[in-house]
């Protein structure tokens, strides 16, 4: 999941006009495209809905946002980082993507990543209702647990650390380490997250 730090670092420039884009240029841009479609100019009409969705998005990111717990005593965490991934062309994973970094008493960095609309939750929902695919699930190193009331699948050994859990019917809430010692901490810190709370702003 670091991947994600490196597409926002990419799209600075695009989360800053994202970020202008929030107050009056939203109705403004909707206001734009109803006059360019009235007169015919449909390729203004669509840049200007293009416009105001990014302006949107942003705030639906600024809300999720809110709903990340603060850094546990002991611990401190990085400023959480968000981006639009449709207006990026990667919708395929998901529309909305909000992430930050903590960092625990051991040293280590822990991500909690939250994938709004994301296709990928088909596959662990697969895992989850069918017992073979579960049972297969658990050799490879995957389990059922549950985290902040949603049903959650782990997957911890072989240099894997994370912790996935499947909230609402199409968002994806993932914690991830880097190291075994690792695994208490993400436990903790996804028990911490406002599942219900981000499914709220995004279902």
């Amino acid at each position: 999941m670091k991947f994600v730090r490196i597409a926002i670092i990419g799209l600075t420039v695009l989360v800053f006009a994202a970020t202008v884009a929030q107050a009056d240029e939203v109705t403004d841009a909707i206001g734009g495209a109803q006059s360019a479609y009235g007169s015919g100019d449909y390729k203004e009409a669509s840049t200007q809905l293009q416009t105001a969705l990014v302006g949107v998005n942003q705030k639906l990111i600024d809300m999720i946002v809110d709903y990340l717990p603060d850094a546990p005593s002991g611990w401190r965490a990085e400023d959480p980082e968000g981006l639009d991934a449709s207006a990026m062309g990667a919708g395929f994973f998901a529309t909305l993507v909000v992430s930050r970094d903590y960092y625990p008493p051991n040293g280590s960095s822990i991500e909690v990543m939250i994938a709004a609309n994301s296709p990928l939750l088909a596959t662990y929902h697969m895992f989850i209702s069918n017992p073979m695919m579960a049972a297969m699930a658990g050799q490879s190193g995957m389990k059922k647990v549950s985290a902040c009331g949603y049903d959650a699948m782990e997957q911890f050994g072989d240099g894997t650390y994370d912790l996935n859990i499947l909230a609402g019917s199409a968002t994806l809430i993932a914690v991830s380490g880097d190291k075994e010692d690792d695994v208490d901490y993400i436990r903790q810190l996804a028990n911490l997250i406002d599942c219900k709370g981000i499914i709220s702003v995004v279902e």
